[in-house]
Parts: C-alpha cells; sequence; structure tokens
C-alpha cells in the first residue's frame, strides 16, 4: 500500500522514472479510502476504488444506504479527482483482500448480477477478481482465495454469460468507457437510479432498480434530446423502447436493470 510510504517526493519521482521508461506505463495505487492525493499527475493514475464497493455493498446487501445517498456518493467520487484520473480508476467489486462478492450478497444472483451491471456502467476500468464472474463462494482471507471450479456443473446460474455480455457491450460502445456521466433521476420510494454515459453523439441510458419488487417508471430523456417517437433499444437483449413525451416507460424486475442506446 503506498501510503505506508508517505513522501510526496518519492513517489513524484517514482512516477517521473516509470514514465520516462514507458510512457503508457499505468500506475495504480491500492489505497482503500477515498483520498485526492493519491491520483493525479505526481502520484498515480489511478487508484483502487475500494469506496464504490463500500457503497455497492451498503445499498444492496447491509441496507444502510439509500438510492439517493447512494448516487450522492459515487458521484461526489467523480469530483474528487481530475477527470483523467477518475476514468483510469480500477473498480473491484471483490479482490483477494474481501470476502467474495457471491458470499457477501447472499447468493442472490439477481443482486450479484446487478452489481456488475453498475459496475461496468461506472466511470473506471471494471475488474474482476477470478471467480467472481462465475459466483465462487468464499469469507474473509484465507476462504476468498480458493481454487477456481473449473467444471462448468459448479458454476452459478447465467452469471458467466451475463458478465461476457457486460464486457461485450462496454467494448462496443465508446460512452460506456469514455462517456461523461450525468444523473438522470434517483428515487428512495422506487428505489431506482438512473444515468447516462455520454459521448459525441453516443449515448447511453442506465437504469437501475435497487429494490425487491418490480418498478414501472417513467424515465425522463428530454436532457438526452431523444425525441418523442424515437425508436431504441435494450443494448443487452435488443427489447425495443420508445420515446413518449419525452419519457421511456420501463418495467424492471427485482434486483435489475437496462442499458438503451
Amino acid at each position: 500500500m503506498p501510503n505506508e510510504i508517505d513522501d510526496d517526493s518519492f513517489w513524484e519521482e517514482f512516477r517521473q522514472t516509470v514514465k520516462q521508461v514507458n510512457s503508457d506505463a499505468y500506475l495504480v495505487g491500492e489505497i482503500w479510502t477515498a483520498d485526492s492525493r493519491w491520483a493525479n499527475e505526481s502520484h498515480f493514475d489511478g487508484l483502487m476504488n475500494y469506496p464504490v464497493r463500500d457503497d455497492l455493498l451498503r445499498l444492496l446487501y447491509a441496507g444502510t444506504l439509500k438510492t439517493v445517498e447512494f448516487a450522492d456518493k459515487v458521484e461526489d467520487l467523480l469530483k474528487l479527482y481530475p477527470k483523467d484520473h477518475v476514468y483510469a480508476m480500477y473498480v473491484p467489486l471483490g479482490s483477494h483482500d474481501t470476502e467474495r462478492l457471491w458470499f457477501k450478497l447472499g447468493g442472490n444472483l439477481d443482486k450479484v448480477k446487478l452489481a456488475f451491471m453498475f459496475q461496468f456502467a461506472y466511470p473506471g476500468a471494471p475488474a474482476i477478481y477470478y471467480g467472481d464472474e462465475i459466483g465462487l463462494d468464499g469469507d474473509k482471507d484465507p476462504d476468498c482465495r480458493r481454487a477456481f471450479p473449473w467444471d462448468p456443473a459448479n458454476w452459478q446460474g447465467d452469471l458467466q454469460p451475463w458478465v461476457r455480455s457486460l464486457v461485450a457491450a462496454r467494448k462496443s460502445r465508446s460512452s460506456l468507457r469514455r462517456g461523461d456521466f450525468i444523473r438522470i433521476l434517483a428515487d428512495d420510494e422506487t428505489n431506482v437510479y438512473a444515468f447516462s454515459r455520454t459521448l459525441g453523439e453516443e449515448k447511453t441510458l442506465v437504469v437501475l432498480n435497487f429494490s425487491d419488487k418490480s418498478q414501472d417508471i417513467q424515465v425522463p430523456v428530454g436532457g438526452l434530446n431523444w425525441h418523442d417517437g424515437m425508436s431504441l433499444r435494450s443494448i443487452l437483449d435488443q427489447r425495443p423502447f420508445s420515446v413518449q413525451e419525452g419519457k421511456l416507460a420501463i418495467t424492471l424486475s427485482p434486483w435489475s436493470g437496462v442499458w438503451i442506446g
């Protein structure tokens, strides 16, 4: 952990040395808290963005965070660092130092899939700790370092193809990698959170239902310049949507979401 060397001049020299050897080298710091000191032009390109993971788990599992507060927290993190460093953050849902995602979410497949869906739509580099993509179980270290089960019969539901689809969609859409982040809505009554990722003419709308109930939502899309009658589709399953009176009518099952573009 770099904060164990509490010397800014050392890290500035370290960065300069590494970049002189390879200007494309990516420097990531294992800093567990939100701290603007460590991600800038004299320290690291990005940090292990554990606060995003912590807030997401508080929302999905612990129940100690409401939807609006969660939205405020993850959006505040986007303002804490220079933009280039925000988009270079390493965004984990688990690591060798944490309980497994499957374990933390109580083996709830829908919640795990929703966590990945948020992770792959949020700015930064989504990081998958081996085995999380197939629902490997495990408590704190060393239990979280179990061997990978190679027999697909031991994988959880359709989690692995789901993660593969998120990877492919993110790679195919520049807005999900480099687009501006804009909140569309956040509602504690429905526990729905919606935001857009926008890069030029490409816009991706992300709508997430963080509740155990189905939700019928009218999502305002005027700010995206999507006009009435415009036809859109779910990026992951090609469901059709149409803008009516400046809104999209979206029905989401419990603990689910949709990417539209």
